[in-house]
């Protein structure tokens, strides 16, 4: 009886340190994004802050002013760069006000960057992990992801027009025609009209001639 509730003893320290490492950790996280925004607030080109759970995707978000495609060469520092950095592309605000927002990073083989994005393409992974956090200087916005597939390399953004809200709605219907078609992952979820889209696009690893494209509907927002 004495190992018994010895182990039982144990085993309620072991729980209770383990939720208070998990509380740390998650302070520790919402901390060093605000940190990094604070940090890089005289840089007006970066202006947000990535996080995806269960990923490595943990990144400042930039956006250059005049060059799209600078980032992907360019790391937020300026500095040129294979890995490139995690940034959008003109057509979106950098309030994440539009109805669709597209982030861009590279596929790295050493995981960093979008290296893990890839992970929703295992239905397991993508069920157990749905949350997906950008924090601007304003606000911190939470998405929940929906879908997740291989797609072409196509621009999704001018392919189909998600600059208005009656294409954006027609979007949303179509990806899970193209989840269904193109094997990947899909959740039903109830959204309004208004609800605004994330889209985490980055090169398929499998075929450098497609896309991976992770999509999310943003369910909260609430000044920081």
């Amino acid at each position: 009886m004495k190992r018994f509730l010895t182990f039982i003893l144990i085993l309620g320290i072991l729980c209770l340190c383990w939720a208070k490492l998990t509380h740390l950790n998650e302070l520790s996280m919402e901390a060093a994004s605000e940190k990094t925004l604070s940090s890089l607030s005289n840089d007006k080109e970066v202006y947000a802050y990535l996080h995806v759970d269960g990923t490595n995707i943990d990144y400042p978000v930039a956006q250059h002013p005049t060059d799209d495609s600078y980032y992907l060469s360019h790391d937020i520092d300026h500095n040129e760069s294979i890995y490139g950095a995690i940034f959008t592309e003109r057509v979106n605000a950098k309030d994440f006000n539009d109805l669709a927002t597209i982030i861009y990073g590279h596929a790295t083989q050493d995981g960093t960057m979008f290296g893990t994005l890839s992970y929703f393409a295992d239905s397991e992974f993508f069920n157990k992990n749905t949350r997906v956090t950008v924090q601007t200087q304003q606000e911190k916005i939470s998405y929940e992801v929906f879908a997740a597939y291989s797609f072409t390399d196509e621009h999704i953004y001018h392919t189909f027009q998600l600059e208005n809200k009656t294409n954006v709605n027609a979007y949303f219907g179509k990806i899970k025609e193209l989840s269904v078609e193109l094997g990947g992952n899909y959740c039903e979820l109830k959204r309004k009209p208004t609800d605004r889209l994330l889209i985490l696009s980055t090169c398929d690893a499998k075929d450098g001639g497609r896309r991976f494209v992770v999509h999310a509907i943003e369910r909260e927002r609430k000044p920081v």
